[in-house]
């Protein structure tokens, strides 16, 4: 593969890390290296590689300004992976305690042929937890000869007790010009010749990562050759602008559900990749955003006439930001050629969320224009508002415990191990103003999520009332919780609702 054969072998060749190289390169020169270090950031920006750097140079014999010289003994076979003092384990398949246990059984060997052992340890945060606390102890207490490297893309899922013992190092996401300047270079070595607009759009859709982008530079060559011109490389990318996309967003803007809905059918007909499509409507409504809250079309704007249509809608602004939220969701992983999640995206973004309810008295035959009694048996209106009638499969809901449901679904979808805290744990106290209260049974329920799942609940509560929420958090007594209203009468209703007459029981 094109990104093996270029995966940098020095400091001086990672791509836009510079906060990171700058301190290991002091760190190595002054001799102070430490026993654990801890990569996190997203996938393809360079922990693997990094690390792998750094296992060079700890074991470097010619170490010069903290760059390894890529010619001793040690480089070359950690280079050419024949190192045994380098061992990297996968963490996502070995994660349980017998392996972490085998490791701590032998790391306290000393090195065959290097100066140190290295330990790379990758998606570590896939460990179990009583395989953290196996690794733990080694970590507090290494022997001097062993150094340790756990890298992994999602750092809320380490422990505290193992970020303190390790000196941490946030990888970011790749500038697009540090990206192109690395492809231009590759090519340049290749013998590609691809223009620089076309290196920008495969450093835009690699999103940060240096490894997709030399994937997809891999792949355009592929179906194009070593010279493919702008429109070829967009081709590969899928990245042909489709004018059905400002056309959406006109019809979001505009509030023009009918003709978003056949927008999204027809893009579903025509094949075409939808998610993809969607996130090209994304785009369009992000660019209109800015021009329509200052009012003004920027010069350089794409889309003038869009943005003018925009400019000259009542509340375009608000119905703009809706639409990008709601369109980020939309859920293409089940169903990649089905417009039902971007049909139901455009609807919510213009219609608002909506649950259906059945008004007290009536008989719900059916869910969605059903008539009992003379009567709808369902209607639409959107969630949370207040009103006569009840939620379908919960007559006995309260306004607030259908939100907390909600809430907890929303959390649990985010982050299933943060949302499991508000599982029954709590109840809503008060969530019409500014705040979200929620009061807690125990002390422990509420501590961890004041502390670890604050900005996951706002987050997700202002994604569900449409405004921004500060939560707020207090302990409740037991007698407190709210208690539950019988669920029967609902029979009694509905024969009633037939002509039937209620039979008294006889004391």
């Amino acid at each position: 593969m094109l990104y093996g054969k270029w995966r940098p072998r020095g400091f001086d060749e990672v791509v836009g890390q510079d906060h990171i190289v700058t301190t290991l390169r002091n760190a190595l020169a002054s001799g102070q290296v430490v026993h654990a270090y801890l990569f996190s950031g997203p996938r393809g920006t360079g922990k693997t590689t990094t690390a792998r750097i750094l296992a060079r140079a700890v074991n470097c014999a010619n170490l010069s300004g903290g760059e390894p010289c890529n010619r001793c003994a040690s480089c070359q076979a950690i280079a050419n992976g024949t190192a045994l003092d380098l061992i990297e384990m996968d963490a996502a398949s070995n994660r349980g305690i017998d392996s972490i246990r085998e490791l701590r059984e032998k790391v306290a060997f000393a090195p065959s042929d290097m100066q140190k052992k290295v330990y790379l340890l990758d998606e570590v945060h896939m460990l179990t937890d009583q395989a953290w606390n196996a690794l733990l102890k080694t970590l507090e207490e290494p022997p001097p000869h062993a150094v340790f490297i756990l890298a992994t893309t999602e750092l809320h899922q380490v422990p505290a007790t193992i970020l303190s013992r390790c000196q941490r190092y946030d990888f970011h996401r790749i500038p697009n010009e540090a990206i192109v300047s690395r492809l231009r270079f590759i090519c340049s070595e290749e013998g590609f010749n691809v223009p620089d607009q076309g290196l920008l759009q495969i450093a835009v859709q690699s999103r940060g990562g240096a490894r997709d982008a030399i994937t997809l530079l891999e792949q355009v060559v592929a179906r194009y050759g070593p010279t493919p011109s702008t429109d070829e490389v967009l081709d590969a990318l899928g990245l042909i602008h489709d004018e059905r996309s400002e056309r959406l967003a006109t019809a979001i803007i505009e509030s023009d559900l009918a003709t978003a809905l056949d927008i999204a059918r027809e893009i579903g007909d025509d094949g075409i990749d939808i998610a993809r499509f969607t996130r090209e409507t994304i785009n369009v409504l992000r660019d209109v955003l800015p021009q329509a809250l200052r009012g003004r079309v920027r010069e350089e704007s794409q889309y003038p006439g869009l943005a003018e249509a925009a400019i000259g809608t009542a509340n375009a602004a608000a119905n703009i930001a809706r639409a990008v939220q709601e369109l980020s969701r939309a859920d293409f992983r089940l169903d990649p050629a089905s417009p039902v999640p971007l049909e139901v995206a455009c609807a919510t973004a213009i219609m608002g969320p909506v649950t259906v309810v059945v008004p007290a008295g009536s008989v719900p035959t059916a869910v969605g224009g059903a008539v009992a009694n003379g009567r709808p048996a369902a209607v639409a209106r959107p969630a949370g508002a207040a009103g006569v009638g009840e939620s379908v499969g919960d007559t006995s809901a309260s306004r607030e415990d259908r939100f907390l449901k909600d809430l907890y679904e929303a959390c649990r979808m985010a982050n299933p191990r943060l949302g499991a805290w508000l599982n029954g744990s709590c109840k809503v106290l008060a969530m019409d103003g500014d705040e979200l209260e929620l009061g807690f049974f125990m002390p422990v329920h509420m501590n961890k999520v004041d502390v670890d799942c604050r900005p996951l609940i706002e987050e997700q509560a202002e994604g569900l009332l449409h405004r921004p929420v500060k939560l707020k958090v207090r302990l409740v007594e037991k007698d407190e919780q709210p208690k539950k209203a019988p669920r029967g009468g609902h029979l009694a209703r509905a024969a009633e609702a037939l002509g039937a007459t209620p039979v008294t029981k006889e004391p």
